[in-house]
């Protein structure tokens, strides 16, 4: 059986920075505001369900379904179905975050239950054709910490995803932050680390004169910049929220200070390292390691990608209360590869990328 022919129905728009969508072209529909709508020309039957197959690991197998909506039948030879918002915990993508596009498939299908005009008794009908949903633009979804004493450099661990596509190419050549209300006022990262396709560890250094000012952070590569929106674009559906995909600005605030560093009075986040430990039980413990002076204060809290330790033993102590290890154990392991976030008993907050897995 021929495919049919499936081209967007209308104009689909995407975000500032990304790549345009040709008229009729599903190529980068993965980066589309809200809701898209296919019309699907020339099918041999009637279908009642169309799915897209997103193919995330790159090994050419299409995995992940995601079911389009408003499957309606517009006459004998046009079928009309629509991928909505995966409201509420995106509601500006139809598309799962781990969908980073690529060549997918799209599978046609229809039901036929028994009746008196159907001697053969119930039967599915389907077809499965390849789908090119073009490559998505990397995504943003946080920045930790979410403020910070400019005066000093910042080191802020940025979570998302696409950094790196399917297959391993690269999806990032720069980071930087833009001041909120200032567009004309461009920060770039001095160094950024891609830990893996979710997890981005970037130096900020905006000077103490950016004290009180906000800056949206972007990541870019060669296909198109990550979403951020401050206004919709023209052509968006108007019900589309702002910021990413989520509907969140992600930002970073310059707080006034005194240009002393946030851990211990000692030094910045990038002084601190991880490293992984598995004892002779096959336990795993997670080392967290100050250098250049970087010390951590009794009764900070820390978490590990968002989760807190079991144990926390504080090492290798310089002062009353003050060390430079602390060795985390339990509970933490499914935080890796993740932010590791030290906030002392004034709330002071660091964050760093910590690359470690417990394999």
């Amino acid at each position: 059986m021929v495919c049919p022919t499936i081209i967007t129905d209308g104009t689909v728009t995407v975000a500032a920075g990304q790549p345009p969508v040709e008229p009729r072209s599903t190529v980068g529909i993965v980066n589309a505001l809200c809701a898209v709508t296919l019309d699907i020309v020339g099918c041999g039957f009637a279908p009642t369900s169309v799915v897209l197959n997103c193919d995330t690991n790159g090994d050419g197998v299409p995995e992940l379904p995601i079911p389009l909506k408003n499957v309606t039948q517009v006459n004998n030879l046009l079928v009309r179905a629509t991928f909505v918002p995966l409201t509420p915990l995106l509601p500006g993508t139809a598309f799962p975050l781990a969908c980073c596009g690529g060549s997918a498939t799209i599978t046609l299908s229809r039901t036929v239950t028994a009746g008196d005009d159907n001697i053969f008794g119930p039967f599915t009908q389907s077809q499965t054709c390849p789908f090119e949903l073009g490559l998505r633009s990397p995504v943003v979804v946080s920045a930790s910490p979410g403020d910070g004493d400019c005066s000093i450099a910042q080191d802020i661990v940025i979570p998302g995803s696409c950094f790196i596509l399917p297959g391993g190419a690269a999806n990032v050549t720069s980071v930087f932050a833009v001041e909120r209300g200032n567009a004309s006022n461009i920060v770039q990262a001095t160094r950024f680390v891609v830990v893996n396709s979710n997890l981005i560890d970037a130096l900020f250094n905006p000077g103490g004169t950016s004290a009180g000012k906000t800056y949206l952070i972007f990541v870019s590569g060669p296909n198109g910049t990550s979403r951020n929106s401050s206004s919709l674009p023209p052509g968006a559906p108007p019900d589309c929220p702002l910021g990413n995909e989520q509907g969140i600005q992600v930002s970073f605030t310059c707080r006034a200070g005194s240009g002393a560093p946030p851990i211990g009075g000692t030094s910045p986040a990038q002084s601190f390292t991880c490293t992984l430990n598995r004892g002779a039980d096959g336990s795993f413990s997670l080392s967290v390691i100050g250098s250049d002076g970087a010390t951590i204060t009794r009764g900070a809290t820390i978490t590990v990608g968002g989760l807190t330790p079991k144990k926390i033993k504080y090492k290798n102590q310089v002062a009353a209360d003050l060390f430079t290890r602390v060795d985390l154990k339990g509970k933490f392991c499914a935080g890796l590869p993740g932010a590791v976030e030290i906030t002392d008993p004034s709330g002071h907050t660091i964050s760093f990328a910590c690359p470690s897995r417990c394999d």
